[in-house]
């Protein structure tokens, strides 16, 4: 667009419209009416696609669905203290980090992966 089409006419109307001069009181009444009714739609679809992911998450993993709500809510809750989240964050980094050797391991060669649970165990 040209610098011409993105400047603002008298009272601020794009310069490009039709209407020329100032716009009435009803028209940016109408103009916030037409944005508001856009805007619900939008939050609709966005809405109506959000359920349909999370539906599809607790169809295809319920126990994860159920541990990640449990975890936020209990955060959301007040439920962690700062040495509680050190405690909590380093268990599960050092778990996630022995699940992840395991299974880059078994990816790399089938015998490794054995060898990396019998030196963990």
């Amino acid at each position: 667009m040209t610098e011409a089409q993105h400047s603002n006419g008298p009272n601020d109307a794009p310069s490009g419209t039709a209407r020329q001069g100032p716009r009435s009181l009803g028209d940016h009444g109408r103009q916030i009416q037409h944005d508001v009714h856009a805007l619900a739609a939008a939050v609709q679809e966005a809405t109506a696609d959000l359920e349909r992911y999370l539906t599809a998450q607790v169809e295809e993993r319920p126990y994860t669905t159920l541990g990640v709500a449990a975890g936020v809510g209990f955060v959301l809750g007040g439920g962690l203290r700062a040495r509680m989240t050190a405690v909590l964050v380093g268990a599960a980094t050092r778990l996630a980090m022995a699940v992840a050797a395991r299974e880059l391991a078994a990816r790399v060669s089938p015998g490794a992966a054995a060898s990396v649970t019998n030196t963990s165990s």
